[in-house]
């Protein structure tokens, strides 16, 4: 167990490295901007609908009150003509309107307190993506500014994979350029040994003859040198 838990601990610290490596700075910034903006919308549906359902409370507490009145002229009508059992009903249907009056105040004070909160929770979020969309335009602006100079202190100090791949290019030609040379080199001293004849620039048969009579000549004259060195040693 204790080894897997090392295996874990070792993978998860490389994978927050790999993260950390390939995340991109406006990335986050626009995620970041985005969830902010979504939980502003999510904020302003909330409020949509606690409104929706005290506009409603409202309402029925309109109608309530309608009735406790209209409760309380037939009590009034029903005392007049001397019905005092139906006056006592209608008092007491007004009692009844009264208490739901009552609770119907406590709801929609209740729902108009947490309608404040999430105003002030929206307004104070909207400042908030106001600010960040401000901060991330700042923070773009230093992020690419960054990796300019980045880019161009890689290239001054060499530590560019650009720098070294360019590097490599630069050598991998210098060496086939000098292959060329060495080539053209061996080509030119084999040409002038005669070990080598470039029959394109070689000319005729009588080019050909002239060129052999000169080397013939120059072997007689280095072979009467020997003669005469080994005459005079004589």
């Amino acid at each position: 167990m204790k080894i897997l838990k090392r295996m874990k601990k070792a993978f998860e610290a490389k994978m927050s490295k790999f993260v950390d490596e390939v995340e991109d700075p406006e990335e986050l910034l626009d995620i970041s901007l985005q969830e902010m903006k979504e939980h502003l919308q999510q904020v302003q549906k909330s409020l949509l609908e606690l409104t929706t359902i005290k506009k409603g409370l409202e309402k029925d507490l309109e109608d309530v009150k309608d009735k406790a009145e209209l409760a309380q002229q037939q009590a009034q009508t029903a005392m007049d003509i001397e019905k005092e059992d139906l006056a006592r009903a209608a008092l007491e249907k007004k009692a009844d309107l009264n208490e739901k009056t009552t609770v119907l105040k406590t709801e929609i004070e209740k729902i108009e307190n947490k309608i404040e909160v999430i105003k002030s929770n929206k307004n104070t979020l909207a400042e908030q993506i106001k600010k960040l969309d401000m901060k991330r335009e700042e923070l773009t602006f230093i992020n690419k500014s960054a990796d300019a100079q980045l880019e161009v202190k890689e290239i001054i100090t060499g530590a560019s994979n650009n720098i070294t791949d360019l590097n490599e290019q630069i050598k991998r030609a210098e060496d086939k350029i000098n292959r060329k040379e060495a080539k053209l080199s061996a080509i030119d001293e084999l040409v002038a040994d005669g070990e080598l004849i470039n029959d394109l620039n070689s000319g005729d048969d009588i080019d050909k003859s002239l060129n052999q009579i000169q080397r013939d000549s120059k072997i007689e004259e280095e072979l009467a040198n020997l003669r005469s060195k080994k005459t005079g040693e004589a």
